[in-house]
This record gives C-alpha cells, structure tokens and sequence, in this order.
C-alpha cells in the first residue's frame, strides 16, 4: 500500500452542454433504468450512462467516514485486494483511494456459467472536513477491511470557551 502527501490539488475543469430535453429523466425512465440495469457495477465498466442519476450509480469502495476531535478515519470495503494494488494520496484537504483488480488466469478448457466478479482500476476521492497532518497519516488492511486515520492538523483542532456571566 502506497500513501501519497499531495501539496496541491490537481484539478480538473469539465465543461458539459446544457440540453433541456436530454437532462429531463422522468421517474418512470429512472425506474426502468433501474430495472434493466439491476446488477451491480462497482468499477462503472459496464454501465457508465447511469452517471446522469448520480443517486443511483454504484460507487466502489464504500467508505464510511467519521471525524473526532483529534482525527479523521476512513473505513472501506475491499475485499480481495492486495493492499500493494492500493494508493492513496492525502492532501491537506482531500483524500484519494484508487487501486485495481486483476483477472488470474483460469484454465481454457473450462465451461463458464455465470460471470459476475468485477475487475479493472477504481478511485475514490473525498474532501475532507478539516485539514489534516499528511505525515502523520496511517492505513492498514484487515480481513478485507481498509481503515485509514488522518490525524487534525494543530489549528483544525477545535476548543471550547467558557462563557462567563457579569
């Protein structure tokens, strides 16, 4: 496992042109999409089209993220991946996880029935809710499990102040 100290953001401009009649999905489109489409895609190989119902488009992996007042952890699912197939690059303000999954090879003269597991690269990135210490930054994996903890920088720490009556 890599973890990457970013000192800026890279940023990406993306420029879209507006059609009314496209953008207007109705909810029965939405559901039949839905429907058609009812398997999932955690890598968005198969079908990136759902990226206009952003509420609907499987992400992977899925992380829950929760803050204290001396850090920031981040806990995701990733089960099957070497932790040397994942990066991570921290800046002061955001947090990206990206890796991959290979296909191993399989014998030829084998009869396949079904074909369900995903492989291929994915990322996630996250702004994070307060800036944080990039060398102090630690990730392991567990049974399938990422956890990453992202210590608060000294002035993201928050102190609470008395207030006193006259």
């Amino acid at each position: 496992m890599k973890i990457t100290k970013k000192d800026e953001r890279k940023t990406t401009k993306v420029v879209t042109k507006v059609e009314p009649q496209r953008n207007v999905v109705s909810l029965r489109d939405m559901m039949n999409k839905m429907i058609e489409e009812s398997f999932l895609d955690p890598f968005d190989v198969i079908s990136p089209d759902l990226s206009m119902m952003p509420e609907v488009k499987m992400s992977f992996p899925k992380v829950d993220i929760s803050e204290t007042e001396k850090e920031i952890k981040i806990t995701a699912n990733v089960p099957g991946i070497d932790s040397d197939k994942i990066d991570i690059d921290v800046g002061d303000d955001y947090i990206s996880i990206s890796g991959r999954t290979e296909k191993k090879e399989e014998e030829k003269n084998k009869k396949i029935y079904r074909y369900e597991r995903e492989y291929g690269e994915f990322r996630r990135e996250f702004s994070l809710p307060s800036r944080v210490k990039k060398d102090n930054v630690s990730a392991k994996v567990k049974n399938g499990v990422l956890t990453i903890v992202l210590p608060k920088a000294e002035e993201e720490k928050k102190s609470k102040i008395k207030v006193k009556a006259e």
